[in-house]
């Protein structure tokens, strides 16, 4: 028995040698089919390196979007629960997934995909419900900016970080006023915001309202001076 134990211990190294090139080979031959477009190829080659390491972020983000090219929907949505069951952070994978579909030029497959994602895994409604915000920021898409901006309101009324992204998708829009209203709730909150005060400051001097458009202002200028705002509240004569 110890002379077979002495055998394994010797031949171990080789034998984890020999299972590692046969993963770089598998692992050269998905990238390339990656490469080149060959989405079945790449779908079936990562999804044989998730079944030797299945904890590989990168083999994840590849092998969801490989399956949202071929349109396999389902098996995207199973890739990023397996990802999570094998302790890979929803945000971190979405974050790759995100950049490797815009690198792809299919930028609204990613958004396609949150929203397959929120009707698989509600528990995870919150979160994803996030991404959608950050995604259509990305896209300065003005009526889903305020649609999911309202939906983490619901749950946080006084996060001003969701009410500087609610106030900037009614500006897309051209809706000001609603935007200003957001702004003075912001300030209501946090009377020092520097870009809130910038903002409606701002407003204020395009409405004509130049004494509260001076008193925003200056107390943006109390908090951070800057040439721009010393030319808005003492112009040259």
């Amino acid at each position: 028995m110890k002379h077979l134990f002495f055998i394994i211990l010797l031949w171990l190294p080789a034998l984890m040698a020999t299972a590692q090139a046969g993963y770089d080979v598998t692992a050269g031959r998905a990238a390339r089919s990656f490469e080149w477009k060959e989405w079945n190829s790449a779908a079936a080659m990562y999804e044989l390196m998730l079944r030797e390491r299945p904890d590989s972020l990168s083999s994840y983000t590849r092998a969801v979007a490989a399956n949202q090219m071929l349109g396999n929907d389902e098996q995207a949505i199973d890739l990023v629960e397996r990802a999570m069951a094998h302790g890979i952070g929803l945000s971190e994978l979405l974050e790759q997934v995100r950049l490797t579909d815009f690198a792809l030029g299919e930028g609204d497959r990613y958004g396609a995909l949150l929203h397959r994602l929120t009707e698989a895994m509600p528990w995870m409604r919150r979160a994803l419900d996030n991404e959608l915000l950050r995604y259509y920021c990305f896209r300065d898409d003005g009526p889903n900016i305020v649609r999911y901006a309202k939906v983490m309101l619901a749950g946080l009324p006084e996060s001003t970080e969701y009410l500087s992204l609610l106030a900037r998708g009614y500006m897309l829009q051209g809706l000001d006023a609603e935007a200003a209203d957001t702004w003075r709730k912001i300030l209501a909150i946090d009377p020092d915001n520097y870009d809130t005060l910038l903002y409606l400051g701002n407003y204020c001097r395009m409405q004509g309202n130049d004494t509260e458009a001076e008193a925003l202002l200056r107390r943006a200028a109390a908090i951070r001076p800057a040439p721009y705002l010393d030319s808005l509240l003492n112009p040259k004569k």
